[in-house]
């Protein structure tokens, strides 16, 4: 597996996984393949991904800044009103999928395609137990200051999703910006919480209640990542 760093013992990470459906990997991918993907990343144009109107929305940034300054009060309003109760959403994403797929930038792509190739599914079942797995899916995503993602599970019957993960992508990030993969027991009770470290994949269980923690206005740089779920 190419992309990934050669010196990484995936054997040994099962026994970490049995002890609470959840891991991180440090230094995952190969270094020349995390950089280059930072720079494809700064270069990558993304649209908003968000919840309204009791639907997920996606819209371009071109549509964005057409909105009137009523307009964009008025969403504004509506998101913080829900978020203020735990739900909803807002940031920049970019689905692996259709036309961003086949247009998506060649280190954006490698990764992407690593993911799913029949190897690495393979060494994903190897240490989840979970099989068997068919495909990852995802969509690279950029939190900058305001965004965020309340607290939910990934459990979705439906969509067949197992093992979610993130491909942490952002140099040199502070925790005091926020963007933090916060994990919750189910009566809401905050229970711990892992920086975006770059280079790093943290996988977890779909069950495992998380959020994104909202990214303060002093954040000095986007946090980027891929995420989603194996199938």
């Amino acid at each position: 597996m190419e992309f990934l760093n050669p010196e990484i013992d995936f054997a040994a990470l099962a026994a970490t996984w049995q002890v609470d459906q959840r891991l991180r990997i440090d230094a995952v991918l190969r270094a020349e393949l995390a950089t280059q993907l930072v720079l494809e990343l700064e270069q990558l144009s993304f649209d908003y991904l968000f919840f309204s109107a009791g639907q997920n929305r996606i819209a371009s940034r071109q549509a964005m800044s057409e909105l009137s300054i009523d307009q964009r009060k008025s969403l504004q309003d509506e998101l913080h009103g829900q978020a203020a109760k735990g739900m909803g959403f807002f940031y920049g994403g970019y689905r692996m999928q259709d036309d961003n797929l086949q247009n998506a930038p060649p280190a954006l792509r490698t990764l992407f395609t690593g993911l799913n190739s029949a190897e690495f599914r393979t060494v994903i079942e190897s240490i989840t137990n979970v099989m068997p797995i068919e495909q990852a899916s995802g969509q690279f995503t950029k939190f900058e200051p305001g965004h965020y993602l309340t607290r939910h599970s990934d459990k979705i019957a439906l969509e067949n999703r197992k093992i979610a993960y993130v491909v942490n992508l952002s140099p040199n990030w502070h925790p005091d910006w926020g963007g933090l993969l916060q994990f919750y027991e189910d009566n809401g009770a905050s229970r711990d919480a892992w920086s975006p470290n770059f280079n790093s994949l943290s996988l977890f269980d779909v069950r495992h209640i998380h959020a994104v923690t909202y990214i303060t206005p002093y954040a000095a740089a986007p946090r980027y990542a891929l995420s989603g779920w194996f199938r």
